[in-house]
Protein backbone atom coordinates (compact mmCIF):
# COMPACT_ATOMS: atom_id res chain seq x y z
CA UNK A 1 0.00 0.00 0.00
CA UNK A 2 3.06 2.77 0.75
CA UNK A 3 4.38 1.66 -2.45
CA UNK A 4 1.18 2.37 -4.58
CA UNK A 5 0.76 5.90 -2.46
CA UNK A 6 4.47 6.86 -3.27
CA UNK A 7 3.43 5.54 -7.59
CA UNK A 8 0.89 7.72 -6.97
CA UNK A 9 2.45 10.95 -5.73
CA UNK A 10 5.34 10.39 -8.01
CA UNK A 11 2.51 10.13 -11.32
CA UNK A 12 0.65 13.37 -9.64
CA UNK A 13 4.60 15.24 -9.64
CA UNK A 14 4.81 14.36 -13.31
CA UNK A 15 1.68 15.83 -14.51
CA UNK A 16 1.82 18.80 -11.94
CA UNK A 17 1.82 22.33 -13.36
CA UNK A 18 5.46 23.09 -14.37
CA UNK A 19 5.37 26.50 -12.29
CA UNK A 20 3.73 25.38 -8.75
CA UNK A 21 3.63 28.83 -7.64
CA UNK A 22 3.28 30.14 -3.72
CA UNK A 23 3.73 33.96 -3.90
CA UNK A 24 0.33 35.06 -5.31
CA UNK A 25 -2.96 34.38 -4.86
CA UNK A 26 -5.43 34.81 -7.46
CA UNK A 27 -8.22 36.31 -7.26
CA UNK A 28 -10.73 36.99 -10.59
CA UNK A 29 -11.80 40.61 -10.70
CA UNK A 30 -14.13 40.48 -14.06
CA UNK A 31 -13.74 38.09 -16.85
CA UNK A 32 -10.26 38.36 -18.60
CA UNK A 33 -8.85 40.28 -15.48
CA UNK A 34 -7.12 38.86 -12.42
CA UNK A 35 -5.83 40.25 -9.02
CA UNK A 36 -2.56 38.45 -8.24
CA UNK A 37 -2.43 39.20 -4.42
CA UNK A 38 0.93 39.06 -2.68
CA UNK A 39 1.37 36.03 -0.28
CA UNK A 40 2.20 36.98 3.26
CA UNK A 41 5.70 35.58 3.59
CA UNK A 42 6.05 35.15 0.23
CA UNK A 43 8.51 36.03 -2.70
CA UNK A 44 6.05 39.26 -3.29
CA UNK A 45 6.39 42.88 -1.57
CA UNK A 46 3.31 43.78 -3.79
CA UNK A 47 0.27 42.77 -5.51
CA UNK A 48 -0.42 42.25 -9.31
CA UNK A 49 -2.58 41.88 -12.33
CA UNK A 50 -3.29 39.85 -14.97
CA UNK A 51 -4.94 41.29 -18.08
CA UNK A 52 -6.36 39.08 -20.87
CA UNK A 53 -6.94 41.56 -23.44
CA UNK A 54 -8.19 38.55 -25.64
CA UNK A 55 -5.66 37.99 -27.87
CA UNK A 56 -2.65 37.98 -25.32
CA UNK A 57 -1.94 38.90 -21.68
CA UNK A 58 -0.23 41.45 -20.03
CA UNK A 59 1.62 41.34 -16.63
CA UNK A 60 1.50 44.54 -14.69
CA UNK A 61 3.52 45.02 -10.86
CA UNK A 62 6.40 46.10 -9.41
CA UNK A 63 8.88 44.66 -7.02
CA UNK A 64 10.06 41.58 -8.99
CA UNK A 65 12.34 39.48 -8.19
CA UNK A 66 13.35 36.41 -9.62
CA UNK A 67 10.81 34.03 -7.98
CA UNK A 68 8.46 36.34 -7.82
CA UNK A 69 8.47 37.11 -12.38
CA UNK A 70 8.26 33.49 -12.58
CA UNK A 71 5.49 32.72 -10.02
CA UNK A 72 3.42 35.47 -12.05
CA UNK A 73 3.96 33.90 -15.61
CA UNK A 74 2.86 30.42 -13.69
CA UNK A 75 -0.20 32.19 -12.45
CA UNK A 76 -0.90 33.97 -15.69
CA UNK A 77 -1.19 30.53 -17.06
CA UNK A 78 -3.39 28.88 -14.78
CA UNK A 79 -6.25 31.49 -15.74
CA UNK A 80 -5.65 31.41 -19.47
CA UNK A 81 -3.99 29.75 -22.10
CA UNK A 82 -2.76 32.72 -24.43
CA UNK A 83 0.47 33.86 -24.95
CA UNK A 84 2.16 36.50 -22.12
CA UNK A 85 2.90 39.79 -24.74
CA UNK A 86 4.58 41.80 -21.87
CA UNK A 87 5.48 42.16 -18.10
CA UNK A 88 4.49 46.16 -17.40
CA UNK A 89 7.19 47.80 -14.41
CA UNK A 90 4.81 50.17 -12.30
CA UNK A 91 7.81 51.73 -10.84
CA UNK A 92 11.20 51.20 -9.65
CA UNK A 93 13.10 52.16 -6.94
CA UNK A 94 16.74 53.50 -7.11
CA UNK A 95 19.55 51.40 -5.95
CA UNK A 96 17.38 47.86 -5.30
CA UNK A 97 19.51 46.14 -8.52
CA UNK A 98 18.13 42.60 -7.13
CA UNK A 99 14.40 43.28 -7.82
CA UNK A 100 12.63 43.95 -11.40
CA UNK A 101 16.08 43.29 -13.45
CA UNK A 102 15.23 39.07 -13.72
CA UNK A 103 12.07 39.34 -15.76
CA UNK A 104 12.56 36.18 -18.32
CA UNK A 105 14.56 38.10 -21.49
CA UNK A 106 12.07 36.45 -23.79
CA UNK A 107 9.65 38.93 -22.25
CA UNK A 108 8.98 42.67 -23.35
CA UNK A 109 8.92 45.43 -20.72
CA UNK A 110 6.81 48.48 -20.37
CA UNK A 111 7.61 51.45 -18.37
CA UNK A 112 7.35 55.29 -18.57
CA UNK A 113 10.29 57.12 -19.29
CA UNK A 114 11.08 58.43 -16.03
CA UNK A 115 11.33 54.67 -14.76
CA UNK A 116 13.47 54.09 -17.74
CA UNK A 117 15.80 56.45 -16.62
CA UNK A 118 15.90 54.88 -13.25
CA UNK A 119 16.69 51.34 -14.34
CA UNK A 120 19.00 52.74 -16.50
CA UNK A 121 21.43 53.76 -13.71
CA UNK A 122 21.36 50.65 -11.84
CA UNK A 123 24.58 48.51 -12.22
CA UNK A 124 22.64 46.05 -13.92
CA UNK A 125 21.62 46.37 -17.32
CA UNK A 126 18.27 45.12 -18.20
CA UNK A 127 17.93 42.46 -20.96
CA UNK A 128 14.36 42.40 -22.00
CA UNK A 129 13.22 43.86 -25.26
CA UNK A 130 12.10 47.36 -23.59
CA UNK A 131 8.97 49.38 -24.69
CA UNK A 132 8.92 53.09 -22.54
CA UNK A 133 6.32 56.56 -22.98
CA UNK A 134 6.06 59.72 -21.69
CA UNK A 135 2.80 60.32 -21.12
CA UNK A 136 0.37 56.78 -22.05
CA UNK A 137 0.20 53.79 -23.96
CA UNK A 138 -2.70 51.55 -25.20
CA UNK A 139 -3.20 47.95 -25.73
CA UNK A 140 -6.15 47.38 -27.17
CA UNK A 141 -7.44 43.65 -27.70
CA UNK A 142 -10.43 42.22 -29.09
CA UNK A 143 -12.34 41.51 -25.96
CA UNK A 144 -10.67 44.14 -23.54
CA UNK A 145 -8.52 47.36 -24.02
CA UNK A 146 -5.48 48.13 -21.52
CA UNK A 147 -4.91 51.91 -20.65
CA UNK A 148 -1.35 52.38 -19.15
CA UNK A 149 -1.31 56.18 -18.09
CA UNK A 150 2.05 57.76 -16.41
CA UNK A 151 1.04 59.40 -13.20
CA UNK A 152 4.26 60.21 -11.38
CA UNK A 153 5.84 61.45 -9.34
CA UNK A 154 3.97 59.98 -6.20
CA UNK A 155 5.09 56.78 -4.74
CA UNK A 156 8.27 56.88 -6.78
CA UNK A 157 9.77 59.38 -9.41
CA UNK A 158 7.60 57.43 -11.94
CA UNK A 159 4.58 55.69 -11.12
CA UNK A 160 2.28 54.19 -13.78
CA UNK A 161 -1.72 52.81 -13.31
CA UNK A 162 -2.93 50.29 -15.25
CA UNK A 163 -6.78 50.48 -16.57
CA UNK A 164 -9.38 48.49 -17.71
CA UNK A 165 -12.21 50.64 -19.00
CA UNK A 166 -14.47 47.98 -20.00
CA UNK A 167 -14.36 46.62 -16.34
CA UNK A 168 -13.80 49.80 -14.47
CA UNK A 169 -10.87 48.37 -13.09
CA UNK A 170 -8.04 50.25 -11.52
CA UNK A 171 -4.49 49.15 -10.90
CA UNK A 172 -2.51 51.13 -8.73
CA UNK A 173 0.30 49.32 -7.48
CA UNK A 174 2.08 51.17 -4.70
CA UNK A 175 0.37 54.71 -5.63
CA UNK A 176 -2.46 53.12 -3.25
CA UNK A 177 -2.40 50.76 -0.05
CA UNK A 178 -5.65 49.63 1.79
CA UNK A 179 -5.40 49.01 5.41
CA UNK A 180 -1.89 49.38 5.72
CA UNK A 181 0.39 52.60 6.65
CA UNK A 182 2.85 51.60 3.67
CA UNK A 183 5.94 52.41 2.68
CA UNK A 184 5.31 56.16 1.34
CA UNK A 185 8.35 55.81 -1.10
CA UNK A 186 10.54 58.16 -2.63
CA UNK A 187 8.87 60.65 -4.64
CA UNK A 188 6.51 63.56 -3.75
CA UNK A 189 4.28 63.92 -1.45
CA UNK A 190 2.36 66.83 -2.29
CA UNK A 191 2.19 65.35 -6.06
CA UNK A 192 1.25 61.75 -4.66
CA UNK A 193 -2.21 63.85 -3.05
CA UNK A 194 -2.64 65.42 -6.33
CA UNK A 195 -2.66 61.82 -8.27
CA UNK A 196 -4.98 60.53 -5.62
CA UNK A 197 -7.64 63.81 -6.88
CA UNK A 198 -6.81 62.19 -10.42
CA UNK A 199 -7.87 58.82 -9.40
CA UNK A 200 -11.04 59.73 -7.95
CA UNK A 201 -12.05 60.99 -11.38
CA UNK A 202 -11.67 57.71 -13.17
CA UNK A 203 -14.84 56.43 -11.27
CA UNK A 204 -13.34 52.60 -10.89
CA UNK A 205 -15.63 50.32 -9.55
CA UNK A 206 -12.59 48.26 -8.18
CA UNK A 207 -9.45 48.89 -7.38
CA UNK A 208 -6.32 46.57 -6.84
CA UNK A 209 -3.65 48.71 -4.48
CA UNK A 210 0.21 47.62 -4.33
CA UNK A 211 -0.40 46.18 -1.01
CA UNK A 212 -4.26 44.85 0.73
CA UNK A 213 -7.10 43.60 -0.99
CA UNK A 214 -8.99 44.26 -3.69
CA UNK A 215 -11.22 47.50 -2.83
CA UNK A 216 -13.39 50.36 -3.96
CA UNK A 217 -13.29 54.32 -3.81
CA UNK A 218 -14.20 53.80 -1.01
CA UNK A 219 -10.87 52.28 0.24
CA UNK A 220 -8.97 54.69 -2.19
CA UNK A 221 -10.32 57.65 -0.25
CA UNK A 222 -9.35 56.40 2.89
CA UNK A 223 -5.83 56.11 2.31
CA UNK A 224 -6.10 59.43 0.75
CA UNK A 225 -7.40 61.03 4.56
CA UNK A 226 -4.72 58.85 5.75
CA UNK A 227 -1.67 60.27 4.03
CA UNK A 228 -3.28 63.82 4.27
CA UNK A 229 -3.12 63.87 7.52
CA UNK A 230 -0.02 62.37 7.24
CA UNK A 231 1.27 65.51 5.47
CA UNK A 232 -0.15 67.97 7.26
CA UNK A 233 1.17 66.76 10.88
CA UNK A 234 4.72 66.74 9.61
CA UNK A 235 4.16 70.05 7.93
CA UNK A 236 2.48 71.57 11.01
CA UNK A 237 5.91 69.83 12.93
CA UNK A 238 8.04 71.59 10.51
CA UNK A 239 6.29 75.08 10.77
CA UNK A 240 6.49 75.54 14.31
CA UNK A 241 9.94 74.77 14.01
CA UNK A 242 10.56 71.15 15.65
CA UNK A 243 13.77 69.54 14.54
CA UNK A 244 13.71 65.97 12.65
CA UNK A 245 14.38 64.06 16.24
CA UNK A 246 11.49 66.44 18.12
CA UNK A 247 9.40 65.36 15.32
CA UNK A 248 10.08 62.05 15.33
CA UNK A 249 9.35 61.72 19.24
CA UNK A 250 5.93 63.52 19.01
CA UNK A 251 4.27 62.31 16.24
CA UNK A 252 1.17 61.12 16.38
CA UNK A 253 -1.56 59.91 14.44
CA UNK A 254 -3.88 58.07 17.08
CA UNK A 255 -7.12 57.61 14.54
CA UNK A 256 -4.43 55.41 12.28
CA UNK A 257 -2.16 53.99 14.92
CA UNK A 258 -4.11 49.80 14.35
CA UNK A 259 -2.94 50.20 10.33
CA UNK A 260 -0.83 47.22 9.67
CA UNK A 261 2.49 48.39 9.24
CA UNK A 262 2.18 51.69 11.44
CA UNK A 263 4.66 51.03 13.88
CA UNK A 264 7.12 49.62 11.09
CA UNK A 265 7.58 51.91 8.53
CA UNK A 266 5.87 55.34 10.27
CA UNK A 267 9.91 56.15 11.84
CA UNK A 268 11.00 56.30 8.21
CA UNK A 269 8.47 57.81 6.69
CA UNK A 270 8.45 60.73 9.15
CA UNK A 271 11.93 61.03 8.38
CA UNK A 272 11.32 61.12 4.59
CA UNK A 273 8.30 63.34 4.97
CA UNK A 274 10.10 66.18 7.51
CA UNK A 275 13.00 66.50 5.05
CA UNK A 276 11.37 66.94 1.68
CA UNK A 277 8.42 69.43 3.66
CA UNK A 278 11.27 71.15 5.12
CA UNK A 279 12.57 71.70 1.78
CA UNK A 280 9.31 72.64 0.06
CA UNK A 281 8.42 74.90 2.63
CA UNK A 282 12.25 76.90 2.56
CA UNK A 283 11.61 77.47 -0.92
CA UNK A 284 8.50 78.85 -0.57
Amino acid sequence: MRRFGLFLLFIFCLNGPVWAQDTYRLAKVAEGVYAALAAPGGAASSNALIVDVGEQVFLCGAHFTRKAAHDLIAAATEVSDKPIRAFVLAHHHPGYSLIDFDIPANRDLVMNIETRLVTRQEERVLENPLIFFKNGMTFEGSELTLVLINVGPAHSDGDLIAYIPQRKILFTSDVLYFNSAGFLGAGSLSDWLSVLDGLETLGADKIIPGFGLIGTSVDLAHFKAYLGDFVATVRDHIEKGDSLETTLQNFRLPEYEQLPGYEEFTPGNVERAYLQLKEEISGE
